[in-house]
Formats: C-alpha cells, sequence, structure tokens
C-alpha cells in the first residue's frame, strides 16, 4: 500500500523507472574498476564529469554533451597514462582528479549555487522524458556489451596476458567498457549527484564479493544489490522526505555491513568445523 500511494505519482513512477534502469547499469560498468582494482577511477571520472558540468553552466553549452565528454576525455587521459606508467597507476587517477578538483573549484564560482548543488546530489525526482529514454538505450548497450562479450570481458579480467595470447582484443573491450562507464557515469549523476554515482559503482560489486563466488554469481548479485540499494532508498526518501542519494547510499552501506557480517560468520563456522 504504502508503495501504491507513492506510484500515483507520475514523477515517482518516472524516477523509480530511472533508479532501476541505474541500478542495473552501475555495478555492470562499475566492475571494470573493482576487478582492475582501480576503484578510485570512479571518483575520478565522475569529478570529470562535474567539471565538464561546471564548464556548461559557465559557457551556455549543454551540461550533458559537456559532462559526457570530459568524463571520456578524462578516462582516455587515465588509460594513457595507466600504460606509461604502468606501476604508477593510483597516481594517474590522482592526477586526473586533482586537475578536475581544480577546475570545479575555479568555474564553479561563476555559476549559480542551486544549480551547481543539484548535480552534486542529483534530482531524481525531477528527470525529464528526453533523460528517461537515453538512459533506456544505455542500459540496453550495457545489458548488449555484457552478453554478448561476456566470456572475454571475464578473462580480460582473470589475466590480461593470457588473454591476449588467445586471441582477444583486450584493448579494445577496455576501451568499450570504458565509454560505457563514462557514459553511465554523466548521466546517473545527473539524476543522482557526484556522491552516489561514484560510490555506486563501487558498493554493489564489494558487497558481492563478500558472498565469495563465482563471477557469474557476483555478477547478478551486484545487480540485484544495486537495484535494491536504489528502489529501498527511493522508497525511503519518499516517506521520510529526505535527499534521494543519502538514502540509498545508507542503503548500500547497509547491505555490505550484511555481508561483512555473514562472511566473517561463515569464516569462523568453516574453522571451527576444520579444528
Amino acid at each position: 500500500m504504502l508503495i501504491y500511494s507513492m506510484l500515483t505519482y507520475r514523477f515517482m513512477v518516472v524516477a523509480l523507472i530511472v533508479a532501476i534502469l541505474l541500478g542495473i547499469a552501475l555495478p555492470l560498468v562499475g566492475s571494470l574498476a573493482v576487478y582492475k582494482r582501480l576503484s578510485t577511477s570512479g571518483e575520478a571520472l565522475a569529478h570529470s564529469s562535474l567539471a565538464g558540468i561546471v564548464i556548461g553552466l559557465v559557457s551556455g553549452l549543454n551540461t550533458l554533451a559537456m559532462s559526457i565528454v570530459s568524463c571520456i576525455v578524462a578516462f582516455l587521459i587515465i588509460e594513457l597514462l595507466r600504460k606509461r606508467f604502468h606501476k604508477y597507476a593510483e597516481l594517474t587517477i590522482t592526477v586526473v582528479l586533482a586537475v578536475s578538483i581544480a577546475l570545479i573549484g575555479i568555474l564553479s564560482g561563476y555559476t549559480n549555487t542551486n544549480n551547481f548543488q543539484s548535480y552534486l546530489f542529483g534530482s531524481i525526482l525531477l528527470i525529464e522524458d528526453s533523460l528517461l529514454y537515453v538512459t533506456i538505450a544505455l542500459v540496453v548497450l550495457i545489458l548488449l556489451f555484457n552478453f554478448i562479450f561476456f566470456p572475454q570481458i571475464f578473462s580480460s579480467y582473470y589475466s590480461e596476458s593470457e588473454s591476449k595470447v588467445s586471441g582477444i582484443k583486450v584493448p579494445v573491450i577496455n576501451f568499450i567498457q570504458g565509454v560505457l562507464l563514462s557514459l553511465t557515469i554523466a548521466i546517473g549523476q545527473k539524476v543522482v549527484g557526484l556522491f552516489v554515482v561514484s560510490s555506486m559503482i563501487i558498493l554493489p560489486t564489494a558487497i558481492s564479493l563478500q558472498l565469495k563466488k563465482g563471477y557469474l554469481f557476483t555478477t547478478i548479485s551486484s545487480v540485484v544489490f544495486s537495484v535494491s540499494s536504489m528502489v529501498i532508498g527511493l522508497v525511503i526518501s519518499y516517506y521520510l522526505n529526505i535527499k534521494p542519494g543519502a538514502s540509498i547510499l545508507l542503503v548500500a552501506v547497509s547491505f555490505l555491513f550484511m555481508t561483512l557480517s555473514y562472511s566473517i560468520i561463515r569464516s569462523r563456522i568453516y574453522r571451527k568445523r576444520r579444528d
């Protein structure tokens, strides 16, 4: 009954649909950052996306387009520097993050404060139909890519060198994943904000990894945890009148603590049985 009353409003129905779509997309594209041990790349790309938005606000250009362009450029720079300084991959991400924060700090003073803050915390309850259609198209692309190239993606995560020997075009796979990640961050930031996007890229996979199952199970369960966090967080925000981004993150962190507790308890039981 509680959810039914919420769905009598069209804007809440649209918000719920977009929340589910992003819940599917974020862990699928975020796995690249997790398995490559570049978890901070999500934060760097999110800040570069915000820098693009600020540039758009200042120049009068389309903010979504500028966000996408800056996010893709940042990803390409990270990849270029990561290959150049392979042993210091984390440093390349820090450089991009620092430049993005500097641009945001300088240019944000020339923007409207309310417009700027909406991109920090998102505006999931004020989604235009055009953004809904773009999100649907993006999720379809991500699902198709992961379904068609699932074996190649898994192989590249397991061992890039072995994948290259077996004929898999790892750089192409990584590039497509990076572009999809950049698009998801740019669109997701406009909907749920910088803080939620940068966190939900990593959290669902981190939650699922605590269950210590196979790659396929981890991928599917990360989507389940992500969608659940989005939906439950949105419902809580509606009835408690709080920001959706904050409630979504709290639900996701709660799931993380639950799976961590389960993992610890299971390990202790296993040790006792072995002793």
